[in-house]
């Protein structure tokens, strides 16, 4: 897989180009994408975003995702063949139930069922809790 059309991929070199490339830091919401990929067995290349150094801010990690957040995804082998990159975490784990055929009821009802509550852990309960360490760890500090 040539990853030259990816402007990520010069600051993030793909060691193993026939791996989906993984984008992130491992943050309570950048390790729910390693998690699907070690519990779907997908070979995959992790890339770490640096917070402190602002990585996320910079052009080549922004022509991956605009909204400059992790974590962040290019599968080489995507629909059709053809590479794909996505951002958002929900998006992506829903992207690799569908590609694995794993955690994702085929029929509707279940379907939906299961996409419910991820969408309520995405905006819900997940940053209610990192909420809760943000000020915990740091306003409790005075930062």
């Amino acid at each position: 897989m040539d990853f030259s059309r990816f402007p990520v991929a010069q600051k993030w070199p793909a060691q193993h180009p026939d791996r989906i490339q993984l984008y992130s830091l491992p943050t309570p919401n950048g390790v729910k994408v390693s998690i699907m990929l070690e519990e779907t067995g997908l070979a995959y290349e992790p890339h770490l975003v640096d917070f402190a150094t602002n990585d996320q801010m910079s052009p080549a990690f922004h022509s991956l995702n605009p909204n400059n957040k992790i974590p962040a995804i290019i599968d080489p082998d995507g629909p059709g063949g053809k590479p794909l990159a996505l951002f958002e975490t929900g998006a992506i784990l829903i992207y690799l139930a569908e590609k694995t055929g794993r955690f994702m009821p085929q029929d509707a009802a279940g379907r939906h069922h299961t996409i419910q509550w991820l969408m309520w852990q995405m905006g819900g309960i997940g940053p209610m809790f990192g909420q809760l360490g943000f000020f915990h760890k740091f306003r409790r500090q005075g930062l």
